[in-house]
This record gives C-alpha cells, structure tokens and sequence, in this order.
C-alpha cells in the first residue's frame, strides 16, 4: 500500500494529514445532532408497521401544548396554513423538479426522487418569498428564530405527487422512499474512504463527539473505517456523517438538488441510530434552518420554541444552544414559557420513513427512538438534515450591518467585547446582540430573502428595500443600546453587493463539488458493469481498490473545494478592512505597538487557555478555542462541543498578542465608557494581588 501511495505524493501527504479529520471540512457549518442517552426523556412512543401504518394518520401519539396544532389528515405545526402553502407549493413545483433531474442525468423519462428533492426545496423557497413578518411583528414566517415548524407524512407528499402526475392511488409512500437505506451505506463504506463520529454519553455534560475508528496501520485497510466499526458505535449512540452529500455519489443527487432549488450553498447531514436510544439527540438548537426527511425506520422528535433568557444568557449562541459549554436541559423545557428558559412545546412527532420535518434555526429539538413494542420493523433510524446555511454564509441582515460598520472603520456596539476590526470570526450571534428586544433581535438576524443571490444586488426594486431595512434596524439598534454608530445607505449598499459576491463565488464552490460526487458515482456505475462478468465468476465480492481509483476517493476529491472556500473568505475579510482607515498608525504614541510582531505572529505566538482561534480541520481552518495545553500541543474546541489536540502550526490565533510590557492591554473595541472603567478596575485588583 506504501508503495501505491508513494506514486502520487499528495495522495501520501493527505492520507496521512487529513485520516481522521477529512469529513469535518465544514465542522462549524454542519451542527451534528449527538446523540446522549438521558433518563429525564422518558416518554416512550408506539411503532407502527408498514402495514398499519396509514390507519393512525391523523392519530395524536402524544399530549402536547395548545400551541400544536393537528389536522386530521396527520400533518402536524403551530400554522397548518403554511402546511396546506408547503403541500401546494411542493405539488406545483414537481414538474419543474423532474425537468432539472432530466438536464442532470439522473432519469431519462421516469420520474426520480432527485427531482423530488429539488420539487420540496423549491416550494421552500416559494414559501419564504410570499411570507414575512412586517416591522410591528404580524404576519407568519418560515425562517429563523421567528420561524414556525411542521411535520408532513409521507402519505400527504405521495398524495401530491399524484396530483401533479395524475396517477393513480398509491400505497402511501412517496418518491423518497427506499431511497436510502442500510445496505446502502454499507456500500459506500466499502467503495470509499469516510469519516464519522460518535455523540458522547454523558448528559451531565455539553455535547462531545469522538471518532468512530482510528487507523490500526499504515495500509489503506487499516485506515478506513469499516461496517463492524459503525454497528460497534451503534450500539452506544447515533453515529453522524457530516456533509456527506460531498462524499456519497447516491447522496450528491439530493444535496445539488436542494443547492439549485434554493440558490444557496448548502449541505447535507446523515444520522444513524440503534433502536431503543433513550436519548439520540440532547436538547440543541442548530444554526441553520433544516428539512429532515425520514429514510428508514422512526424517530420521534419534540421541538421547543426558541428560548428568551437572552438578557440572563447573552453570551449563547441562539444559534447553537445546547452545545459545548451550554445546556438546556430537557426538563427546563418542558417548564413553559414561565420558566428561565421561556420555551414552550409546539410539536412532538414521530418521523417514519418518507416523513418530512421542517425545524427553523435557534428553535430547540430533541430527539429518540425508545418503542413501547418489542417487535417494531426496523433495526436501524436513518434520517438525512439538509442545512439551509444563510446564517454560516454571512447571508442574514446582521452580517451586512457587521461588514458595513468593519468596512468603514465603525465601530459595532452590538460585536462582542473581544471582536477587532481584523478578526471576522468571533461570534456575531453572541453578547449584546442577545440583550436586544426580542423582536429587533430576530429581525437583525434573520436570513436575506432566500432569492438573493438569484437577483442582482444593485436593482434597486431588490436592493432599496433591504437598504432601508437595515437603515431602520440600525437605528432602533442605536436606541436600544444608547450606540450613535452612523453607517449610510451608501455603505450599507457596498456590503450587501460584496456579500452578493461572496454568497455567489461558495454557492459556485459547493454545486461544483456536489456535480464531482455526481460524476464519480456515474463512473463507479459504469465500471461496475464493465467488470460484472468478472464478479460473476469469482467468489470474493470485495472491491479492489487500484492507484487510480484511489486518486478518486472522496478525501481527495472534497479537499480542493474547501481550499477555493478558505481562499474566497480570506478576499473577504480583506475586503472589510480595506476600507477601515482608523487602524493605529505609528505617527500616533498613544496607539503605535510598542515592540513589533513577529510576521508570523498567528502561528507563533504563545497561546492560553480561552484563546479565540482557528485551528487546522485537514487543510481547512475553522474558528475554535483553545481548553487544555500540553507542551506544544493544544486541545481546541469548536462550536458545536466537538474536541481535537493539534500542535502549534496547526493553529491560527485571530487576535494580537500584547506587546505592552507589563501585558495588561485589554481589548475595548464595542465597550462603553462604565464597562471599560469596570473592566480596568477589575484587572488592577488581580494586579495588586
């Protein structure tokens, strides 16, 4: 195997620097739902079979609060109004859907599922454009933390689908049915290299994920994961395939759907869990807005609405509750609206196969799939989550405000207290942000109309309202925190079009990327037929894994991709402080540095313990912060709880290291005059003492 690799050097180098963390490319994006057996979920629901299962559509499984709302027909939401709108939508937009899975290849007349796909992310975007919610908070909405849930079954997707073919009565199950099941992955694990992860046990604790195998060899067979080593990490939690619709061919179909449909960069998740978890996903809120569509077995779901203990919390994510250092415990939520947390039950459901959830971002879920009955038809829960990623793309209000203000120099009393103007990524969802009405809060960062990018961000039919938008937001912001941050519409202009550009060039990246596993798949096929004959007549069934087709697995092929992604980020932030001309200049002695930096100061500079960085995911750097020190060696934690140890090189810090001598610089970008009197105050105690 040495020498194999030995012809190509880059395959050498990557096997080694990317083997255990390859599928993490986009840790910070896709927010893994861990799965942390926990004895406060102890409500258990009823397995219903294939057979059975159309006779309890409609049948309420659960108790739950006045705020869910079950129509008889087994749809379940806060709004079934927006339901009946999704049902539409979806059946309107199954034409179209087939039409794209056409132009791509993936059916020559009968119908696909990827075009099924593309048809219920299609009525998605049909929906966000004729719903909102106007500036005194009336109207329904689909996204964000204003959002509203639902649960449609399979039966009234198969319904639609009748409708927009003219078939005949089905059996109650839809194009996304038997799409992928078990043995499918059993395949891919096979025919590629994977990563996966395995969510921690401990409920007593922020999420944790440790890989589900580790290399016991130099050879390719001892580094790949294999089947055994998935069924082995079943059997104590889910195990999470992130952004795998860039490394599955069969899963690429689905993820370059919902990318076209939606105009968006986005991404696809898969978790697999053991019948019978107690708990297969903590209480958590996610970043993005997600669709969950049901591939096998069952898995019910309750889903909170967001919690408001902003002014207790400020400094959690909304975005990501429930992860690494924070928790929201299961009983909290169940406490209603009157409790600290503020949260309230709107939907609890089981997902079957062809179900299909919708969860807007911030909106607290859980997850199991204990069953009452011992004989229930399935061993395995297999569930995909497709991200809808305008909050990690910068494609919400909040994040043009932010580039505007950085861009002219501003200063942003809603950034946290150690945001600089050179350091983009620090956490905008975090500190006063949170401390806002709730109202002015959820309008800041909710998402920019899901057509932005299909549209031309200088038509001021588009770009005029969005400006005066944020002009009014900006203006409230500076009411609520007493701020008299000025930014013009001129400003507010420039930053929207340059986050246009940017959305554009990653969502180019990622259909790029998704039409490669697309293509690889296509190539698999054809050379699984070219050698069936072959198989036909031998008694091994394994797969032979040439120099060539090693070139092809999917941890070399997603990795170039992720590199275009870093590069067009870094443009970015470039371009954000191009425009500031309020960095310190050396003419002034009160701000000049009083000794000069090394050059490579953010891969050679000391770190502590809490040191906002961005730590080396195969190639890829993602914000993290440093918990443990080991010598040369640093243990870093990213959003989502998710752990690794990386050396020195391997870790990017954001902000400079002191150079005063007594090295009690403080940061006081976005302070006010009492805070920073406070924090001095504070720092000359620990002086003294």
């Amino acid at each position: 195997m040495r020498a194999l690799l030995s012809r190509d050097s880059t395959a050498s180098i990557a096997l080694v620097a990317i083997i255990s963390n390859h599928n993490k490319f986009l840790a910070y994006a896709f927010t893994p739902s861990l799965q942390v057996p926990s004895t406060s979920c102890s409500r258990h629901f009823f397995t219903t079979h294939a057979s059975t299962r159309n006779a309890v559509l409609g049948t309420k499984l659960h108790s739950t609060t006045n705020a869910e709302t079950i129509s008889s027909n087994g749809a379940t939401s806060p709004s079934m109004q927006l339901v009946e709108q999704f049902l539409s939508q979806y059946e309107t937009s199954l034409e179209e859907g087939q039409q794209w899975a056409h132009e791509f290849g993936f059916a020559e007349e009968e119908e696909t599922a990827e075009g099924a796909f593309y048809a219920i992310f299609r009525a998605i975007r049909k929906m966000d454009s004729n719903n909102g919610i106007s500036s005194e908070g009336s109207g329904e909405k689909l996204l964000g933390l204003s959002g509203t849930p639902f649960y449609v079954p399979a039966a009234l997707l198969a319904k639609a689908e009748e409708n927009s073919s003219n078939r005949g009565d089905s059996d109650g199950t839809n194009m996304f049915s038997n799409y992928f099941h078990f043995p499918h992955l059993a395949t891919a694990l096979e025919e590629d290299f994977l990563d996966a992860q395995r969510g921690s046990t401990d409920n007593r604790k922020g999420w944790q994920v440790s890989a589900v195998s580790q290399p016991t060899g130099s050879s390719f067979d001892d580094a790949r994961m294999t089947l055994s080593q998935v069924k082995t990490a079943l059997e104590s939690g889910t195990v999470i395939f992130n952004n795998i619709g860039s490394h599955i061919p069969r899963l690429a179909g689905p993820t370059l759907a919902s990318t076209d449909a939606l105009s968006l960069p986005g991404a696809l998740n898969m978790y697999v869990t053991a019948k019978g978890m107690r708990t297969s996903a903590p209480p958590h809120t996610d970043r993005q807005d997600v669709l969950v569509v049901q591939m096998e077995g069952a898995k019910r779901w309750r889903v909170f609405s967001p919690p408001t203990d902003g002014d207790v919390k400020p400094n959690a994510d909304p975005f990501a509750r429930g992860k690494g250092e924070d928790s929201i415990p299961l009983h909290v939520l169940l406490e209603g609206k009157t409790a600290r947390l503020g949260t309230e039950l709107l939907m609890d459901v089981v997902t079957r196969e062809g179900d299909v959830l919708f969860i807007p971002a911030g909106f607290p879920h859980t997850t199991d799939t204990v069953e009452e009955t011992e004989d229930a038809d399935y061993d395995t829960s297999i569930h995909l989550t497709f991200n809808i990623d305008t909050h990690v793309w910068l494609l919400d209000h909040l994040s043009v405000r932010n580039a505007a203000l950085r861009r002219s120099g501003v200063s942003d009393v809603l950034a946290p207290q150690s945001f600089s103007a050179s350091n983009a990524e620090i956490n905008l969802y975090t500190g006063k942000v949170n401390q806002l009405p709730t109202l002015l809060r959820s309008q800041l960062v909710d998402a920019l109309p899901l057509e932005f990018l299909d549209v031309s961000p200088s038509d001021p039919a588009f770009a005029k309202p969005v400006v005066d938008n944020l002009t009014r937001l900006s203006s409230m912001v500076n009411e609520a925190t007493d701020g008299s941050a000025t930014i013009s519409s001129d400003s507010l202009q420039q930053a929207l079009e340059r986050i246009h550009s940017y959305g554009s060039s990653i969502l180019d990246i990622h259909r790029d990327m998704y039409l490669a596993a697309v293509e690889e798949g296509r190539l698999r096929q054809a050379e699984a037929a070219m050698t069936a004959h072959i198989k036909d007549s031998s008694s091994s069934s394994k797969i032979t894994m040439t120099p060539e087709k090693m070139q092809r697995l999917s941890l070399f092929r997603v990795r170039p991709f992720f590199e275009q992604i870093d590069q067009v980020k870094k443009e970015f932030e470039e371009w954000c402080v191009s425009g500031n001309t309020s960095a310190p200049s050396s003419s002034d002695p009160d701000k000049a540095p009083t000794s000069k930096l090394d050059p490579n100061w953010q891969f050679t500079a000391p770190l502590k313990n809490g040191d906002e960085v961005e730590a080396d995911l195969g190639g890829a750097f993602f914000a993290a912060k440093i918990s443990k020190i080991a010598g040369n060696n640093y243990e870093v934690v990213f959003f989502d709880g998710d752990r690794d140890w990386l050396e020195r090189d391997q870790i990017k810090l954001l902000k400079p290291p002191s150079l005063s001598p007594d090295g009690d610089e403080i940061d006081t970008t976005g302070l006010t005059k009492k805070e920073i009197k406070r924090l001095k105050k504070k720092m000359e105690k620990k002086k003294n003492k």
